[in-house]
């Protein structure tokens, strides 16, 4: 009875980490980063300067996704206490570039040593940075671009409608 009960107690917190996609470690290998699958979606946000859909197809340019950082080894920020961070990211995959949103850090114990939203009512092109190719900024921005294809692509029902509804033809 007790194998059960702790097995019930165990379940749901294995199930939750299930969403999230290792993109592995930062080359000097003090961090490490995640993405949570579940929270890539597309967003209609409005971003002066910049067309906010695309021409051939009538959805949103931008798409959020929510990245964790878990701080490793000699990692400075891992010696004041923080051993992780989540943040939520606004991307556009056409420009190859983000807005950090929102973000929490985490102590030892999964307790909040900081939290911080963006002020920002209305956002700026300027506003987004570009992630440079093979860094850990590009990579996350690859994953979420290529996870929101998966989704597009796994609710359709068939290849005819994806590429009728999503490719840019």
């Amino acid at each position: 009875m007790k194998k059960l009960l702790i097995a019930f107690l165990i379940l749901p917190t294995i199930s939750n980490a299930v969403n999230w996609i290792d993109l592995g470690k930062s080359e000097n290998r003090q961090g490490q980063s995640f993405l949570d699958y579940d929270s890539v979606k597309r967003q209609d946000i409005r971003v002066i300067g910049s067309r906010n859909f695309n021409s051939l197809q009538d959805k949103p340019k931008y798409i959020s996704a929510i990245f964790q950082s878990t701080y490793i080894n000699n990692n400075p920020l891992r010696k004041k206490g923080l051993y992780y961070s989540k943040q939520q990211w606004f991307i556009s995959c056409e420009d190859q570039n983000y807005f950090i949103n929102a973000r929490i850090d985490y102590g030892f114990k999964d307790e909040v040593i900081s939290s911080w939203q963006s002020p920002k009512r209305g956002l700026l092109e300027s506003d987004f940075s570009y992630a440079f190719p093979e860094t850990v900024g590009g990579y996350n921005i690859e994953q979420a671009c290529n996870s929101i294809l998966l989704k597009e692509l796994d609710s359709t029902e068939n290849y005819e409608e994806y590429l009728r509804n999503y490719a840019d033809l």
